[in-house]
């Protein structure tokens, strides 16, 4: 067990629920500090990265990685956070926890491909890379159980619930369901409407071509348990 893993499994007892993501972050960051305090830590450290949009463009973006580990021989570990929630109030060792209804699970599914992404290329363009970490924390059962790939939905292809392999080949959005008498694929190899305003998925970080370099094996494994509301986490390793 690495001391990342050994952090996820102390906060289970200690820290059942968060607030937000930043909270996640704040707790993970201090667990790790305590078990480990010759370690340099670092938050939301930005880092240049080259992204390739879905129409062959390239782009340099400067992109915050959530923590940054650095310990006594010079190497990194980068890792990024996702907590993805459904609305809860929920009381716990009399703090209150008022849940936001985050939604929007087809972006979400999306940028968790995207965050792979990331640790990836983070690892391309650093000597002192050692390992890296995706992790995702949600009470949003959509997430772990749904296969929208059955459903045909849109984010069909960025389906990670659990059991799935999610495939180093970006399959791209799912544009067999857009309405074709609405949107038009036009000269820039963009969806765009009749009033040329591009579709949500052609528009900034959601356009990006996400070829991973290796196929991942999705496992989500228990959390927490309140008030009847089950917290379940998916973590990726990028060795």
């Amino acid at each position: 067990m690495d001391f990342f893993e050994k952090s996820i499994i102390e906060l289970q007892n200690q820290r059942p629920i968060f607030h937000s993501e930043d909270d996640l972050k704040l707790a993970l960051a201090f667990n790790i500090k305590k078990n480990n305090p010759e370690f340099e830590i670092r938050l939301e450290r930005p880092v240049q990265l080259e992204m390739i949009n879905r129409n062959g463009k390239g782009i340099a973006v400067r992109a915050p990685i959530d923590i940054i580990v650095m310990d006594t021989s010079g190497d990194s570990y980068p890792i990024e956070l996702k907590y993805k929630t459904r609305k809860a109030n929920i009381l716990h060792n009399n703090e209150n926890y008022i849940l936001a209804e985050h939604g929007a699970q087809d972006a979400g599914r999306y940028s968790f491909r995207k965050d792979i992404y990331r640790i990836e290329n983070y690892k391309s363009s650093n000597l002192n890379y050692k390992y890296g970490y995706v992790l995702i924390l949600t009470n949003d059962n959509a997430y772990f159980e749904k296969n929208v790939f059955k459903k045909d939905n849109i984010d069909k292809h960025f389906s990670f619930h659990n059991g799935v392999i999610l495939n180093r080949s970006d399959l791209s959005w799912n544009y067999s369901k857009l309405d074709k008498s609405r949107f038009i694929f036009n000269e820039n190899k963009v969806w765009c409407n009749i009033k040329s305003k591009e579709h949500w998925t052609c528009s900034k970080e959601n356009f990006y071509k996400l070829d991973l370099l290796k196929d991942y094996e999705i496992t989500w494994k228990d959390f927490s348990v309140i008030e009847k509301t089950t917290f379940k986490y998916c973590l990726i390793k990028i060795g």
